[in-house]
């Protein structure tokens, strides 16, 4: 877009993507949130013209993974900061400015960022919208028959061979796995997992066929999320 596409008497709608650049294990890269959420993005926006999809937010509150290497993150206090000055940069010919995130690290922080800072815009509405749903998850857990991965294990690395194969690796059938009952209960993955994966199904189950259905669902669970807020 050029600045002369906007229309001085319109308010426009913004989505702002999040991802992360994280640790993702042996199989995957540091940017899989990243690209994941630019292929929902890119997937779901050609129906919603009407609305400005900004850039992916490509480093994001990952502090739970600190001590991989690779991993960028920043505080809640920053990424609060960062969000606070979009908004104020969008605020004066915004109506919608909605935040997602493929980045589960970054939920309960935008849920809560919703609800603190809504206020602050006046009549400008600030909206945290899911990329998936419960019932994606479900369909998920049925397709490979047992958990969905918390991180880097089979649905994310079937969801990135769907992406881009070159950049995903198919896990040796004999590659070990390991029960971590709560993964991230102290926010650092480190203290359980010594690769960074964090997967409870007892096999792997891994596949481009799975990914791309996957990858469809979430993509149809973000344009039901948009709908919402035409």
């Amino acid at each position: 877009m050029k600045t002369t596409d906007f229309d001085p008497k319109k308010k426009y709608t913004f989505v702002i993507p999040m991802g992360a650049t994280e640790q993702h294990g042996p199989f995957l890269p540091m940017g899989t949130d990243s690209f994941l959420a630019d292929r929902i993005v890119r997937e779901a926006e050609a129906e919603f013209r009407e609305f400005v999809f900004l850039p992916t937010l490509r480093i994001t509150c990952s502090q739970e993974h600190e001590g991989f290497m690779g991993t960028v993150w920043v505080t809640k206090a920053t990424m609060t900061q960062i969000l606070l000055d979009i908004c104020h940069s969008l605020h004066p010919y915004a109506e919608k400015i909605a935040f997602t995130s493929f980045h589960g690290g970054n939920l309960a922080f935008l849920d809560a960022f919703v609800t603190e800072n809504a206020p602050i815009f006046g009549g400008v509405r600030i909206i945290h919208l899911p990329m998936g749903s419960e019932e994606t998850e479900e369909k998920m857990r049925k397709m490979i028959d047992g958990p969905t991965d918390a991180h880097a294990g089979n649905v994310e690395i079937s969801m990135m061979l769907a992406d881009d194969e070159s950049l995903a690796k198919v896990p040796p059938a004999n590659y070990p796995k390991r029960v971590i009952e709560d993964a991230f209960s102290t926010n650092h993955l480190q203290d359980f997992s010594t690769d960074g994966i964090a997967d409870n199904n007892p096999k792997w189950v891994v596949s481009k066929e799975n990914g791309t259905k996957m990858i469809e669902w979430t993509v149809e669970d973000f344009k039901r999320e948009l709908r919402k807020i035409v």
